[in-house]
């Protein structure tokens, strides 16, 4: 059974929050996690320029502190979008980033963007998953040394909800392991925006675009995506033709993969205030389906996930993510994820003040 260590926003001493996210932090014991001298990843999600829900960036600061007392390199990393928008390239969302909050001068830590320019730089891993083999991962998620996975705990339009299992899979997939995840076929071309241009046949690996009128993706195409990223124009998209039940799966075989490749070295704290209905990776955001609710750590997303999940519904006696998305089952992911070996639906609650 998993243990989930809790603190909620109440202070009626008016201590600071960010003391309860450190003492929680410390409860998983990063410094048995981590080597001294490693290169730690602290995975969050950035938020799209324009949504106001993401996770406040100065709550990452005491997880940072601590994980400089211990003597390891924390750097803030997250990974390119596959669709277009600030955060499709390295550069837009470096600016997008430090816009939001995530700098230097405010963490006073490297930010890395971990696949590329483009979301390019892609390393394959083996898996045995119901519906994958093998998962296609941001190169410097890979090349790190351990992570630390910060998740904002909010509603998702494909999986119910998001929490650590989609921001350790969706979150670390390269631009090709987030098209695998979303779709069943190579990308499309919107005929009516394109301008036969040939950036994307200059771009495409496999040489799978030919170019007549407008571009033509041929059977040649190996779903890489970097053509989606390379369009100046928001010709070439997405087809969104994978069921919802199917990318919840392969999200949790995503995070199986991420969780094998770091060999274990993962420590998951999910922040569950400003729960919006949708993900952050919007240029908006509604407001939150319940009221703040707290902080979780863990070192298994299975239970951190579930513990959220438990705590919104019981807060609200009712389930606020199958009211909006009644299409969507949202413990599919959890369940798979637990079958895989992931992690624990059955959890321990420990209330840290």
């Amino acid at each position: 059974m998993a243990i989930i260590y809790y603190s909620s926003l109440e202070n009626k001493k008016l201590n600071s929050p960010l003391d309860k996210i450190k003492k929680i932090f410390k409860k998983l014991k990063p410094e048995e996690v981590f080597d001294k001298g490693s290169l730690i990843a602290v995975k969050t999600h950035f938020g799209e320029l324009g949504n106001t829900a993401f996770i406040r960036p100065i709550f990452l600061r005491p997880i940072i502190e601590v994980l400089k007392q211990i003597k390891v390199k924390p750097f803030l990393t997250d990974t390119n979008t596959l669709y277009v928008g600030m955060r499709t390239n390295s550069v837009d969302h470096l600016h997008n980033a430090f816009m939001n909050g995530f700098n230097y001068s405010t963490l006073q830590v490297p930010v890395i963007i971990a696949d590329g320019l483009r979301g390019e730089n892609s390393i394959s891993c083996k898996i045995d998953g119901k519906l994958l083999k093998e998962v296609k991962l941001a190169s410097d998620i890979v090349h790190s040394d351990g992570m630390v996975c910060v998740s904002h705990f909010k509603g998702h339009e494909v999986s119910g909800f998001g929490g650590a299992i989609k921001n350790l899979s969706m979150g670390c997939a390269s631009r090709e392991g987030k098209l695998a995840m979303h779709s069943v076929t190579r990308p499309k071309v919107h005929a009516e925006k394109c301008t036969a241009c040939g950036l994307c046949k200059d771009a495409c690996a496999a040489e799978a675009i030919v170019v007549k009128k407008y571009a033509e993706i041929t059977d040649k195409c190996t779903g890489c995506a970097r053509c989606i990223a390379v369009c100046p124009h928001g010709a070439i998209g997405i087809n969104w033709d994978e069921t919802a039940e199917n990318t919840s799966l392969k999200m949790a075989e995503y995070a199986y993969g991420v969780s094998k490749i770091l060999k274990g070295k993962i420590l998951y704290i999910n922040i569950a205030t400003n729960i919006s209905p949708a993900c952050d990776c919007y240029p908006g955001n509604d407001k939150p389906v319940c009221d703040d609710i707290g902080f979780f750590a863990s070192t298994d997303p299975v239970a951190l996930d579930k513990a959220c999940y438990d705590f919104v519904i019981k807060k609200l006696r009712y389930d606020p993510f199958k009211k909006i998305y009644n299409y969507i089952d949202p413990l599919v992911q959890l369940k798979h994820a637990e079958d895989l070996g992931l992690g624990s639906l059955s959890y321990e609650l420990k209330v840290i003040k």
